[in-house]
């Protein structure tokens, strides 16, 4: 017997929901019994240098993972484990040394345990998630995964210092906030979550794919702004994958064709990947890849803009079907 999607950025009469505002307590910590909560920051600078943090909490403990990747350097990744705390009415929350919090529009980020950061996020454009940023899955909807994007791009700028040696960072950045109650692959694949810029533009997409209890469907989302204004929300998107490669056991794509419904059409192509890490953190079956990418933002209008960029590519692979309790 099959299930179907329950629901998807809709209410629950299936009423298609515009995006909803985000506030500061939706990003926080919201403790719902069952539920694994995360929270992710990436940023990139101008000389190349990469790094992303990922920090979730689940059953009263506290996960942090920082990726750091410099260019003709080895890729370094640092994780720890320790109780953490939160608030709940903004977002603040430690694991160990590691801290994560807003202070007024802006956003922190901290790792003070042998690599030292300290980021600051000023973000170029509002909060953003497609319609209530959640998906119902189970005849009930008793099970869900959100997603919302508080920060869709930022000037990053700060400090990093690695081995005694202290810089500058400058450059642009990305914030989520990830929510889910049951194993992933009770209803997922797999996912892909996505972002693109080029110039003024900046281009967000999702695809979260449904596994046969859910006849494989597919439920996307895409986001397009311009300078700082968003002009686009949709679930209308159509993603090709034209070609797959396998790192660590992980498959992605080599190149992905985007295309929006949208007044006019959009189409973003996505090619000449470079996989910068693997891991993962998660207590609920999943795995993730991070690949920096070049690409192509093309707009139907007359005449069509068509916009050379780079973004990264985040595929979350899906590993089993029971809550994971080891260390």
């Amino acid at each position: 017997m099959r299930e179907s999607t329950f629901s998807f950025w809709q209410d629950t009469n299936f009423n298609a929901l515009p995006g909803q505002p985000l506030t500061a307590a939706s990003n926080a910590y919201q403790g719902q019994s069952g539920e694994e909560e995360s929270w992710f920051f990436e940023a990139a600078a101008e000389d190349g240098t990469y790094l992303n943090l990922f920090l979730a909490v689940y059953a009263g403990e506290g996960r942090a993972r920082l990726t750091l990747a410099r260019t003709g350097q080895e890729v370094l990744t640092r994780e720890k484990a320790a109780p953490f705390t939160a608030a709940s009415s903004h977002l603040d929350v430690r694991v160990g040394d590691v801290h994560i919090r807003q202070e007024g529009d802006c956003f922190q980020v901290q790792w003070q345990e042998g690599i030292e950061l300290d980021l600051k996020y000023q973000p170029l454009l509002p909060g953003w998630q497609p319609g209530d940023g959640r998906i119902n899955y189970g005849e009930k909807g008793n099970k869900y995964l959100i997603w919302s994007v508080p920060v869709p791009r930022a000037e990053v700028s700060g400090t990093l210092k690695v081995a005694g040696d202290k810089k500058n960072f400058k450059g642009n950045g990305y914030h989520d906030h990830r929510r889910c109650n049951f194993p992933l692959a009770q209803a997922l694949t797999g996912a892909y979550l996505g972002r693109f810029y080029t110039g003024d533009y900046t281009f967000l997409w999702a695809n979260f794919r449904g596994n046969r209890l859910y006849s494989g469907q597919e439920i996307t989302a895409m986001y397009l702004a311009k300078d700082r204004q968003q002009i686009l929300s949709s679930g209308n998107l159509v993603v090709q994958v034209y070609e797959q490669e396998k790192r660590d056991g992980i498959n992605y794509p080599v190149e992905i064709d985007l295309e929006g419904g949208s007044q006019p059409p959009l189409r973003v192509i996505i090619k000449n990947p470079t996989v910068i890490a693997t891991g993962s953190i998660s207590r609920l079956g999943a795995r993730n890849l991070y690949c920096r990418h070049q690409g192509e933002l093309k707009i139907a209008t007359q005449p069509e803009l068509a916009l050379a960029g780079q973004g990264f590519t985040e595929t979350l692979a899906v590993t089993n079907d029971r809550v994971y309790h080891g260390k």
